[in-house]
């Protein structure tokens, strides 16, 4: 992660080091797992070598990327995404007529 560049693995746990030696206090770690990266025992080993040290609590938190093409239905009745489009009629064939700007507009004519 870009982050990482700013903020290296070792600096981050010298400053938990420093935080829980002045604290005494217990902190949370967040690891998301990330499918076919870091989500093999291999990588929850290398997590407990890492934070053997320290008095921590875990929250594996499984993230997998998932790609929908929505198919796009609609448009035999000019809706989509559950709104409902106003057609609004040539003004050059109606006289005397307001313009329509919103569908709720069409029960006040």
């Amino acid at each position: 992660m870009p982050v990482a560049r700013a903020f290296p693995l070792e600096k981050l746990m010298d400053a938990l080091q420093e935080y829980q030696k002045n604290s005494q206090q217990n902190f949370f770690i967040e690891y998301i797992m990330l499918y076919g990266v870091n989500d093999e025992e291999l990588h929850a080993h290398q997590l407990g070598k890492l934070l053997e040290t320290f008095q921590v609590k875990i929250l594996e938190v499984t993230y997998n990327i998932q790609t929908t093409i929505r198919k796009e239905m609609g448009q035999d009745i000019s809706g989509a995404c559950g709104h409902l489009v106003v057609n609004l009629p040539d003004k050059r064939f109606i006289k005397n007529t307001s313009p329509v700007t919103d569908i709720e507009d069409l029960c006040c004519q």
